[in-house]
Order: structure tokens, then sequence, then C-alpha cells
């Protein structure tokens, strides 16, 4: 998202400051010791340990796909305090439904961080799983793929995907009944959202 964000700051020039967190589990942030924690009810409330950090005077919120799910947890809990309170936000190709057919795309690749040879090999493997994502240059999936790569960290020179496989864990754990149960919640949640939201259908 590092594209999005630089556009926010170029038009919004000193008057917006621009938050981007690796989720526990992803990127630079620790790994859980039980995985079962890779939960949105976790996510979110890291993320208000976060925000009461940042003490924002406004907050706007932009999540797409999980994040867009975090935003809601945060966003549908009534009482929050002033710093906690999300005056915008943007669910982008997410919503309350939870759609099996999209679980189980997301199963059969997640977990498996691979091994790679160099960038432009991941930059392939990560086409393969993402094309339906929509249109991109060579050039941006070389850009979009070497900030989720990581040295494999074996002695070899091997590149792989930045992210605890174990995430794959709680995910494949979530029965029909709970999706069903996690949805009840999601709805909830979604219709406490006091913000003014914008919801985007996210295709191609």
């Amino acid at each position: 998202f590092d594209v999005l964000a630089q556009s926010a700051i170029d038009q919004a020039g000193d008057s917006l400051r621009v938050v981007c967190p690796d989720i526990v589990g992803r990127g630079q942030s620790d790994w859980l010791k039980d995985p079962q924690g890779y939960q949105v009810g976790t996510y979110a409330a890291d993320m208000l340990q976060l925000l009461a950090l940042l003490q924002a005077t406004t907050l706007d919120w932009l999540g797409t796909s999980m994040g867009g799910l975090i935003g809601m947890a945060v966003a549908g809990q009534p009482e929050l305090p002033v710093w906690a309170r999300i005056r915008r936000l943007v669910l982008n190709d997410v919503g309350p439904t939870i759609e099996r057919q999209a679980l189980q795309r997301i199963g059969q690749y997640l977990g498996r961080t691979g091994r790679f040879d160099h960038v432009q090999q991941a930059a392939n493997a990560m086409w393969l799983v993402s094309s339906s994502f929509g249109p991109h240059t060579p050039a941006q999936w070389l850009a979009l793929t070497q900030h989720q790569l990581k040295p494999l960290g074996d002695g070899s020179s091997q590149l792989t995907l930045h992210y605890d496989p174990a995430i794959a864990e709680a995910f494949k754990s979530l029965t029909q009944e709970g999706a069903l149960a996690a949805e009840a919640q999601l709805w909830q949640l979604y219709d406490q959202i006091t913000a003014r939201t914008l919801v985007l259908r996210g295709a191609e």
C-alpha cells in the first residue's frame, strides 16, 4: 500500500499523517506463540493499543480485505475514547458477509510461504496467485512483491514470504458454524458503525 499512502500524502501535504502498521505475524511485527491468536479480535485489540499511543485528534481508516475487517471491529465498538473514534471509514473489497468461495481461495495458498531464488521468481509466483486482483505491469508486480520477502534464514541466499506460516492454522480450523458465528458478529459491529463509510467492491 506504499503507492496509495504516498499518493494520499502528496495530495494532503503536511495536514495528513499516514500510519501503515504491520499486523502481528506479518512483516516487521512479532509472531505469536499460539497461532489461534491470529484472529480479527486480536488485531483490533492491537490497533486500539496503537491508537492509544498515537492519540490522533482526527482518525480516518482505510482498510482492504483484512484491514477492512479490523476497521469494522474498531469502528463498530461503542463508547470508544476520542482518539479511537473513526471519523471516516473506507472498506475496500470487504464487508460483513463472509463468502465461502473467498475463504476456500485464500486457503489454497495461505501458509505456503515458499522458497525463491530471486525476487523475480517470487513475483512470478505472486502473479499466479493474485492475477485476478487486476492488471499490473511486470515492474509493478516486482515492486508489490519485494516488500513481502525476507531471507529464508537457513544460510542460503533464498527468499521467502515475510509472514508466519502458522497463520494458516487458525484459518483452516474455521468451521462453517464458526464462519456463520463470525459473520453474525461482523454484522453486529457493522450496524454499530457511526463513521461516515464508503464501501468499495474490489473487482479486478
